[in-house]
């Protein structure tokens, strides 16, 4: 999928994102104050930080389907890491003040709700429309394969976990009285807001120190295919490292000394082109040529050996 049209499925999908959330927002928020509703309260402002991964998503885009420069050789993707990051946090803060501020009301039983039948309403029209925006980013965040999407997308999935719990805490709330209920919930919610944030913090740092399980199975793969090649032996000092949706591979083979330089390059392009038939998301192969029983200290990357211990883990 080339740049033009990978960034306008991005920012429509985040355009989007950003005008519901903003809807449903506003809608929870006043109606948590009209009727002093910890529990939809808090998911109102679970909803608000929502507007702002999407609208951070939506600057990560642009800026990651940046073609390369001389400045960024390897291309903007990195952006949508950054923005995946800075989220994380933005949504652990969040967490945090609705936890304090639920316990606070629990311990000083300042709980009088009112209308609760329309904190009822509002949560079960979050549960439906978040549901249909999570299927919505999440198949937009396949298509382009952007982490950072995909990452708002499987937090929006918890929004519907969010909002049920709201909606069902609140309907037992409605029948029985127990006026602990409320700040009880939002606590509750506080938790998932923290388990999404802590989430998003752990895979954004996976993607900057270079180490998944994705790129656990591009190992895996370039093995598979170096070994296929008669000739060749000995793929080592792999290094596979992950720009957004893109993948960089660098490796080293061995030859037969005698092989011409022509021959040798056939046979690289042969890995190369098998290797990215395993897997669309390997823009570029880097493959250093070596004799058989090439005898090296090797500092970085990985051998079959290393490979295998990995898939065994």
């Amino acid at each position: 999928m080339d740049y033009i049209k990978r960034e306008k499925l991005s920012t429509k999908s985040s355009l989007i994102s950003i005008i519901t959330n903003t809807l449903l927002a506003i809608l929870k928020i006043l109606i948590g104050f009209f009727t002093n509703s910890m529990a939809i309260l808090a998911d109102g402002f679970d909803t608000a930080t929502d507007i702002l991964t999407s609208f951070m998503t939506l600057i990560a885009g642009k800026i990651s389907n940046r073609p390369p420069d001389i400045e960024h050789p390897y291309g903007h993707e990195r952006a949508e890491t950054i923005a995946t990051k800075v989220v994380s946090l933005v949504i652990i803060y969040a967490g945090f003040e609705v936890f304090i501020n639920s316990l606070k009301r629990l311990i000083n039983k300042e709980i009088i709700i009112e209308n609760i039948i329309y904190v009822v309403i509002v949560a079960f029209i979050s549960v439906i429309t978040k549901y249909i925006l999570y299927k919505y980013r999440l198949s937009i965040g396949k298509k382009i394969n952007s982490n950072a999407i995909i990452a708002d997308a499987l937090n929006m999935r918890n929004d519907i976990l969010t909002s049920s719990s709201v909606l069902i805490g609140i309907g037992i709330l409605y029948f029985t009285k127990v006026w602990w209920l409320d700040p009880l919930i939002a606590i509750g919610v506080s938790f998932m807001i923290f388990k999404t944030g802590f989430e998003q913090f752990m895979e954004s740092s996976n993607e900057f120190m270079e180490s998944s399980q994705e790129l656990k199975k591009i190992y895996n793969d370039v093995i598979i295919e170096a070994e296929k090649l008669k000739c060749a032996r000995k793929p080592h000092k792999v290094r596979a490292r992950k720009f957004g949706h893109k993948i960089f591979v660098d490796m080293h083979l061995e030859l037969p000394p005698d092989m011409t330089v022509k021959k040798a390059n056939e046979i690289c392009a042969k890995l190369e082109k098998n290797i990215k038939n395993r897997n669309n998301d390997i823009r570029d192969i880097v493959i250093h040529i070596e004799p058989y029983g090439n005898a090296e200290k090797e500092c970085f990357g990985l051998s079959a050996e290393n490979i295998k211990d990995l898939k065994g883990e």
